[in-house]
């Protein structure tokens, strides 16, 4: 377990020059200023800079877009990443060690804890393998690429190698390198025989497809035969469960897609290596896969983190569809865009950009469906949708997979697709739909979520006066103990970002600590991207002294104003939703006394 304390976390900030890990990000920065650099806006469209990069806060604003904050919400949003793992990277970086938690106690960080180690035997042996296969022109493993006409530069960007033909070449090269036997059989690398302990080689004579963790560290291999038929009957074998490799937790060529998801707005999930390879070829460098198994819920996770736009690339074929189907079962309660690849022929991607190259992956891509295309698809093939008993039995299908749908407006647009798939009334697709997530409210099992009842949420804007008072706050100590005394803390918001940054604020002119601030409110933005908070922090707002005074009288009257005036709208909200005589009557007094504080009457 990693351990990001508080001073780990301001470690790897300072570390960061902000100015250099967004240059390598492929943003030209141009002086203008002693501290500032400016440039254009990765994270939208534009001709005139807007984007700041200020070097003596360490911070970034877009004054087009908003974004902004500092070297980690930075790196967060351009290679779609959450905290953890740009930390991790950021780290690795500037040469952090975060170190590592056993049993509630941090490691020294001299020692190397054992997932360093096994990141460490599968790094090597991914170098091992990559030069074999270069070194080797001649082996099955170079001829079968040559035959699939996978270029140079693809198998190094993917780090894909071969494995020597031996049962030992491994252990031996590993032992070399100073690796235990121990590590190497645990990292997968290594295999015991059962009965006689002798121990060889896992991958003999394959393709070895480097799996890479989120962080882009290697963590195991994809291993795919190149005899026609395998002595093991296994085309594929992947490393085995290990610290660091878990199948369902990864997925193929992510950190090779990360930037290209962020750019074209959509991730393609593919069922194999080599079409996620092809879409990368073809420049839709936004496919990824998983590891030779059924989608899982965790990837469903990790997929939704970088886009809600997910086409899923499947084979063509009655397997394909009962894939397609249950990625919808994981992915419909994420909220997820969900578009279909249709490839003519049954054909896979990888044969398909082999046969038409880029031309017919983007046609494929521009002529995608719904997911609710690919259940209709199947209805018939289940049920006799002509006689009544099997239109309703379909109804009850399709009602599976839309109970599953948590929000409303997505709910009722599928509800009213599926009618008319069905050709029945949207009433009565609402009647099924209705029963079906009465029996699963109600159910026992656990097979499919409960879906929760929809709760009213409020939104607080954040307006000028909240604004206001936070630029007074952060510019002078003396504003945000006034404001301790003038506004009780209760009033203070805490659901948005600006009303946390105020509290925050606050909290540092009290305890004396207004040196911490700028980078607890950094934190805050890693949390909660706020364009508000982050023009503050980058732009902080000077007020002359003679105007001081009036600025925060001004800025306290407003704020209590439109606090009074949404404590009246909610008191009036519960008014017309009482339904006693003295619940009416004890509203009405509320109501009555707030008037009384701003001189009005009932």
């Amino acid at each position: 377990m990693l351990d990001l304390s508080k001073e780990v976390i301001e470690e790897i900030r300072h570390r960061c020059d902000i100015s250099d890990v967004i240059s390598s990000c492929g943003v030209q920065l141009k002086r203008s200023g002693s501290s500032s650099l400016k440039g254009l806006c990765p994270f939208h469209q534009e001709k005139t800079p807007s984007f700041h990069v200020d070097t003596a806060r360490q911070s970034f604003h877009c004054f087009g877009c908003g974004k902004g904050g500092d070297v980690f919400r930075f790196f967060m949003d351009k290679e779609n990443l959450d905290f953890l793992n740009a930390a991790q990277i950021l780290a690795t970086r500037c040469g952090v060690v975060i170190p590592e938690k056993q049993d509630g106690k941090v490691q020294d960080p001299g020692k190397r804890s054992e997932r360093e180690r096994l990141i460490a035997v599968n790094g090597e042996f991914s170098n091992f393998f990559c030069r074999y296969l270069r070194d080797n022109p001649r082996s099955p493993a170079a001829e079968y690429l040559k035959k699939r006409n996978v270029p140079r530069d693809v198998v190094e960007k993917f780090h894909i190698g071969a494995v020597p033909d031996s049962w030992t070449a491994c252990r031996d090269y590993g032992r070399s390198m100073g690796f235990s036997d121990e590590d190497m059989l645990t990292a997968g690398i290594l295999r015991r025989k059962e009965g006689t302990g002798n121990i060889y080689d896992q991958f003999k004579g394959r393709l070895a497809f480097t799996i890479e963790n989120e962080q882009g560290k290697p963590v195991g291999f994809s291993a795919r035969s190149l005899e026609p038929k395998p002595l093991d009957g296994r085309k594929y074998v992947n490393t085995p469960e290990t610290p660091v490799f878990h199948k369902g937790h990864l997925l193929y060529a992510l950190p090779q897609a990360r930037q290209g998801i962020g750019r074209l707005k959509q991730a393609i999930l593919c069922e194999g290596q080599l079409d996620a390879i092809a879409f990368h070829r073809a420049g839709f460098d936004c496919a990824v896969a998983p590891l030779g198994t059924a989608f899982t819920a965790d990837q469903a996770r990790i997929i939704r983190r970088y886009s809600r736009n997910l086409v899923l690339a499947f084979d063509a074929d009655n397997a394909g569809r009962k894939a397609v189907l249950r990625a919808a079962e994981i992915l419909l309660p994420l909220s997820v865009e969900l578009r279909v690849l249709q490839i003519p022929g049954g054909k896979d991607p990888d044969e398909l950009y082999a046969n038409g190259g880029t031309v017919a992956l983007k046609n494929a891509l521009e002529n995608t469906v719904s997911w609710m295309e690919i259940l209709r698809e199947t209805l018939p093939e289940k049920f006799d949708i002509v006689s009544p008993v099997g239109r309703s039995q379909a109804a009850a299908f399709v009602a599976s997979f839309l109970k599953l749908i948590n929000n409303q407006v997505e709910l009722e647009v599928y509800t009213r697709e599926a009618a008319k798939i069905l050709e029945i009334s949207e009433s009565a697709m609402n009647a099924e739909l209705s029963g079906a997530i009465r029996a699963n409210t109600f159910s026992t099992g656990d097979n499919t979520p409960t879906i929760p009842s929809p709760q009213p949420v409020k939104h607080r804007k954040a307006d000028a006066a909240l604004i206001t008072l936070l630029e007074l706050a952060v510019s002078d100590i003396n504003c945000g103990r006034a404001m301790a005394e003038a506004i009780p803390p209760e009033k203070l918001p805490t659901d948005t970002p600006v009303g946390k940054a105020l509290n925050m604020a606050i909290n540092a002119a009290l305890n004396d600590e207004m040196e911490a601030l700028p980078d607890e409110l950094k934190n805050l933005l890693l949390e909660t991207p706020s364009p508000e908070v982050s023009k503050v922090i980058h732009q902080p707002a000077t007020f002359p002294p003679a105007r001081l005074e009036q600025a925060l009288k001004d800025a306290i009257d407003e704020f209590n104003r439109l606090h009074r005036k949404q404590n009246e709208n909610d008191l009036l909200a519960k008014l017309r939703l009482a339904t006693s005589d003295d619940e009416k009557m004890n509203i009405l007094i509320k109501l009555q006394n707030s008037n009384r504080q701003t001189g009005k009457d009932l």
